[in-house]
């Protein structure tokens, strides 16, 4: 918990850029009351998806979760406090970069704690914050974006990806 908070804070510290008239009125402009957006871990009838973090092409964290396509201001909006926290331990060393202006490594065996949020909502999409922490040091910070019904692949650092995709019918 403490990580997702910091790395919220650090995502709106570092996304302001230069000022735009467009983006200013954006800013200000109030959602429409039937802006239909999507939602995690919010049943509604919608589809389930199916997200893993994957090391050398094998799992290291999967699960599924129900996806709502609702009104932005509506009682599914509860998904999006959702969140997902994993650790795993490499086989081998990490080496994380696009984040920090220097290159980081991890080593072997070393834990690393993985954290998966509903960063965003939009029309055709939800977007994840996923971070991954080591020795109480972020190494990484991005969105993962997930478009239900779709399957969708972000590179993380080599040999590591999130993947989301439609979940499979089990027989």
């Amino acid at each position: 918990m403490f990580i997702r908070r910091a790395l919220t804070a650090l995502l709106l510290a570092t996304s302001t850029s230069a000022p735009s008239p467009a983006r200013d009125r954006a800013a200000h402009t109030v959602a429409a009351p039937r802006d239909t957006v999507w939602f995690w871990f919010a049943a509604c009838g919608g589809p389930t998806m199916t997200l893993e973090v994957r090391l050398d092409n094998t799992p290291v964290y999967t699960t599924s979760f129900p996806v709502c396509h609702a009104d932005r201001s509506s009682a599914l909006s509860q998904g999006q406090q959702g969140q997902a926290g994993f650790s795993f331990e490499p086989h081998r060393l990490l080496v994380w970069t696009g984040y920090r202006d220097e290159t980081d490594t991890t080593r072997a065996h070393q834990v690393i704690d993985g954290d998966l949020w509903q960063a965003g909502a939009d029309p055709g999409a939800l977007l994840l914050g996923v971070s991954f922490a080591a020795a109480n040091r972020i190494v990484m910070n991005t969105i993962h974006i997930v478009r239900p019904g779709a399957s969708d692949t972000t590179r993380i650092a080599p040999g590591l990806v999130v993947l989301s995709y439609p979940e499979r019918t089990r027989r």
